[in-house]
């Protein structure tokens, strides 16, 4: 009975546990401007501004979202999402964030449940990271 009660404690602390966030992006004004909101919002925020560190983060310490922009150093945000894509298949939401006309495309393409254009409101990018974490 101890390990049933145990267990249960386990998922109720994962349910509250904060909800960490991956954001990859290349123009550092953007890329903290974008973590002081979501940490003031309660999510727990880790940061890449290279395709390549990205990958490093996400494999060691999985997030539960990732936002992903597509222009990239290194290793282009198509190279970032095949790779998180191989690591957990479909079960890592990927939100991507681009300035280009063609983003609801290319969020296709590379498997995103959703696309911001930039620029974007942040109330915008926080109700799309809760929808990602809803799914």
């Amino acid at each position: 009975m101890q390990h049933i009660s145990i267990g249960s404690d386990k998922s109720a602390n994962s349910e509250l546990a904060p909800k960490k966030v991956l954001i990859v992006e290349d123009d550092p004004d953007l890329l903290e401007m974008v973590q002081l909101f979501l940490e003031e919002e309660g999510f727990v925020v880790e940061t890449a501004e290279n395709g390549k560190d990205a990958l490093e983060q996400a494999i060691v310490n999985r997030p539960s979202v990732v936002l992903l922009d597509m222009t990239l150093p290194i290793i282009d945000g198509y190279g970032v999402a095949a790779g998180l894509h191989k690591v957990y298949g479909d079960h890592l939401p990927v939100l991507m964030m681009t300035a280009d006309g063609r983003a609801v495309e290319k969020a296709g393409r590379i498997g995103a449940i959703g696309c911001l254009s930039k620029p974007f409101e942040l109330e915008d990018l926080v109700d799309a990271v809760r929808a990602a974490l809803e799914r």
